[in-house]
């Protein structure tokens, strides 16, 4: 497999991580009670658990971008340096963001996001 798919097999478990602890944190907030209901009516977390669910949610917005990228750089045969770097600087920069949304300083989460889109542009 290339580095450029384990990059692809990264996200997917960092997705899996933030899906856990987002599961962890909702569970503490609303309780067992809801999170094993049928979810009928609606809650919402916020604080700590409402910045790791959107930060997980943004991971699921921009995912398929990503995923399409290699997609399209494999099937045209044209994967190569360039694909393997912007992948990883894909995953480094999801990696960061879901720290810098729930800990960092303002701007610094809008920064890990555009650098996760130079990483995409940098596929293609």
């Amino acid at each position: 497999m290339t580095l450029d798919l384990w990059a692809l097999v990264a996200t997917l478990g960092l997705a899996m991580v933030q899906v856990g602890i987002q599961s962890i944190t909702t569970l503490r907030q609303l309780g067992p009670n809801w999170v094993l209901s049928q979810r009928d009516e609606a809650q919402t977390v916020t604080g700590l658990s409402g910045r790791i669910v959107r930060a997980h949610h943004n991971l699921l917005d921009i995912f398929p971008q990503f995923a399409a990228a290699l997609f399209v750089v494999h099937m045209a045969g044209a994967n190569g340096q360039y694909a393997i770097i912007g992948a990883w600087v894909f995953v480094v920069a999801r990696m960061i963001y879901l720290p810098a949304y729930i800990f960092g300083p303002t701007g610094l989460r809008t920064l890990c996001w555009a650098t996760g889109q130079a990483g995409i542009l940098i596929i293609l």
